[in-house]
């Protein structure tokens, strides 16, 4: 493993802040999330009851910006490590168009399974 030789560049403090700020709201809707189905729906999960909840706006709401704040923290903590231990900015930048393209990638799949979501009974 390659030791930590710190960044040489400036500025990062927003993206180090909201790193932070997306992760602790991403433990308060796990934990929502979590009570939500195991607690308050009561009994088994079934498709019904979670077609039921992906109805609902608010619940559409909730799982995109628990979607975008995932995506988000787990992108900019891999960037984060990549700005740490790679110097070229060839590759860096080579990386960064390749995180960005799979992470809108996996926000296309996310949002296309989480807002055209309709019963089918």
């Amino acid at each position: 493993m390659l030791p930590y030789r710190g960044s040489n560049r400036s500025g990062g403090a927003l993206a180090w802040y909201f790193q932070r700020i997306s992760g602790g709201i991403i433990v308060l809707l796990f934990l929502a999330h979590f009570w939500v189905l195991h607690f308050t729906i009561g009994g088994e999960i079934t498709y019904l009851k979670v077609a039921a909840r992906l109805a609902s706006p608010f619940w559409k709401t909730l799982d995109m910006i628990f979607l975008v704040l995932a995506l988000y923290h787990g992108f900019n903590g891999i960037y984060s490590i990549v700005v740490d231990y790679i110097d070229s900015d060839l590759w860096r930048n080579t990386i960064f168009g390749l995180l960005a393209f799979l992470g809108l990638i996996l926000f296309i799949l996310g949002a296309t399974s989480i807002l055209p979501f309709a019963p089918k009974v």
